[in-house]
């Protein structure tokens, strides 16, 4: 049935060919001094086909090509997500010489391998930053914080609206102390962050303030009211305390020390005040009365810090060994007691962040896995209840 409809086609068209050829208007071509009539519509014809047949030859290697490329971009990723960089970095080295996204891609392949040095020699599209930020972040972590900084200026050279650079800048900054670089960076990432990350960069510039006023006395008070008007956290809040201690205003560091309470942070705002025993004596009063209020090892901290050892004998079997330890030893007069209670509070470390590493003191920033906000009193459970 189908071959009989494909012959009454050809028919019809022959026909019809036959048809247009008799009562066609004829035109000369002259060809290498030779004359030929040819119908005017087959010259029509002959245009019009062109006109449709090259374009879409050249589209059509032009698609080839470009799904060459994005078949080499998918089998990258492919690999790279199931734990095979050598075999993604096969895949997207030819598109990473022509798209600087898919050069970030084999940046991250090679560092998962351990071999960022071969980026150079690859010859990597780099125009716009993402090569020189990602090479940035890794040099970051690993400690090479001066090339690392080279890389991360290059990146904004080319993109001063590159994100991750700024990070980079801003975290080196930091870890190098030269906190009013830090916060200007600081201060950017907040304009350029998506809606999303507001906060979180608020709550960061907030803490970057409160700790550079501990660095710059001169400005400590600007410092602290603009971190407090920023973002309100357990540190920010610890520090103005402090502040109004060292300023004799008592009265309203209670009251501060009584929002802690009602915020439930007040056992970090004690352990940040409990580093100096002037401060406590002054608010001893209030440490009495809401003691059973606070953590046993934090009220344990500050007893042992004050020397009250009447008071802080009952806490003994509430609090955890290390403490009770240092309590112990705290109450002997031998130098070799003492020197064993000073190792222990040496390594006791009461701040610990979520990747395991431990600090004497709060600070926002995590030296080892370069994460902000996430150190926390040990053994203190959060607004959810958990530690």
């Amino acid at each position: 049935m189908s071959f009989i409809k494909v012959l009454f086609v050809i028919i019809l068209t022959v026909i019809f060919l036959i048809f247009v050829a008799q009562h066609a208007y004829y035109v000369d071509l002259n060809f290498f001094g030779m004359t030929y009539k040819v119908p005017l519509f087959v010259i029509i014809l002959l245009s019009f086909s062109a006109g449709f047949l090259f374009p879409t030859l050249y589209f059509l290697v032009k698609d080839i090509k470009q799904s060459g490329f994005t078949k080499g971009i998918i089998n990258g990723i492919y690999q790279l997500a199931r734990g095979y960089p050598q075999k993604a970095q096969g895949e997207l080295l030819g598109a990473a010489k022509r798209s600087e996204a898919v050069a970030w891609l084999v940046v991250k392949s090679l560092t998962k391998r351990g071999e960022l040095q071969k980026v150079e020699s690859l010859r990597l599209k780099a125009d716009t930053g993402l090569v020189d930020s990602s090479i940035g972040s890794r040099l970051l972590k690993s400690g090479e914080y001066e090339k690392a900084k080279g890389y991360f200026l290059s990146a904004l050279s080319k993109d001063d609206a590159n994100l991750s650079a700024s990070k980079g800048l801003r975290d080196i900054s930091f870890l190098e102390k030269e906190l009013e670089v830090c916060i200007k960076y600081q201060e950017g990432i907040l304009k350029l962050c998506e809606k999303w990350e507001k906060e979180t960069q608020r709550k960061i510039l907030s803490e970057i303030l409160t700790y550079a006023s501990e660095y710059l006395p001169e400005k400590r008070k600007d410092l602290l009211e603009k971190a407090l008007d920023i973002h309100r956290s357990f540190y920010v809040q610890a520090l103005w305390i402090k502040y109004l201690l060292e300023k004799g205003d008592v009265k309203e560091a209670k009251k501060q020390i009584e929002k802690a309470f009602s915020t439930n942070t007040h056992n970090e705002t004690f352990a940040i005040l409990s580093q100096n025993e002037e401060h406590l004596t002054k608010i001893m009063d209030i440490i009495k009365e809401k003691e059973d209020s606070i953590d046993p090892d934090v009220l344990a901290r500050i007893y042992i810090k004050l020397h009250l050892f009447t008071q802080l004998r009952p806490l003994l079997e509430r609090v955890s060994k290390p403490v009770k330890l240092m309590a112990l030893v705290s109450e002997s007069h031998k130098d070799t007691d003492k020197m064993c209670g000073e190792v222990v509070e040496e390594l006791f470390k009461p701040w610990i962040c979520s990747c395991g590493e431990g600090y004497n003191n709060y600070q926002p920033l995590c030296e080892r896995c370069l994460t902000w906000g996430k150190i926390a009193l040990r053994g203190i459970k959060d607004a959810t209840g958990h530690k």
